[in-house]
């Protein structure tokens, strides 16, 4: 009974997973967390000069799988770009993400998947954003797929990151005050 119980389970399991379907074509989108919870980040708190944010780019495959991507990254003037990490599964990284980013995986990706993680400071209350931008070599944004060749095919923009945005949106996570702050304040924006 047990064994025909387990069996049962296995098979309406495999059910579901069988009938999640990737969207006929793939997504490339920016999220300030890790999670692809937000996609805005909220203004820079009242006494504060400058407010630190993470952008995450975030794909999901179409469904002929994700060996790579090329894209830029549009960014507002009141943005001040640092850190920047890469996915540890890609083999290649040519360029970056603001003078154009060609990446591929090691292994073929069938689910989200992120390229790139940065550290921004927003320095203004501008009401501003960053984009996914056509990669300048190409001059478009585009998926290699899993089939055979690792032909390219154009991608879907996904989300866009809002800075200074209405909510519902993830709070800056340092600010500065106006009101002199310290050495060991400022010369920790750029070192953890």
């Amino acid at each position: 009974m047990k064994r025909t119980l387990l069996i049962a389970t296995v098979l309406v399991f495999l059910g579901v997973t069988a009938s999640a379907q990737l969207p006929p074509r793939g997504s490339i989108g920016l999220y300030a967390d890790g999670a692809r919870s937000y996609s805005a980040c909220c203004p820079i708190p009242p006494g504060f000069a400058i407010a630190k944010v993470e952008m995450w780019v975030w794909c999901l495959p179409g469904e002929n799988g994700l060996w790579g991507a090329d894209f830029a990254v549009g960014y507002p003037s009141n943005v001040i770009r640092d850190r920047l990490t890469y996915n540890g599964h890609l083999a290649v990284i040519a360029g970056d993400p603001l003078s154009g980013l060609a990446a591929r995986f090691d292994a073929c990706q069938w689910n989200w998947c992120w390229i790139a993680h940065q550290t921004l400071y927003v320095n203004s209350l501008q009401q501003t954003y960053l984009e996914i931008v056509p990669h300048p070599g190409p001059g478009v944004f585009r998926f290699y797929t899993c089939a055979a060749g690792n032909p390219a095919e154009p991608c879907l923009k996904g989300t866009t990151l809002f800075l200074n945005a209405a909510s519902p949106c993830l709070p800056p996570e340092t600010a500065i005050g106006t009101d002199g702050p310290t050495w060991g304040t400022v010369k920790g924006l750029f070192t953890e």
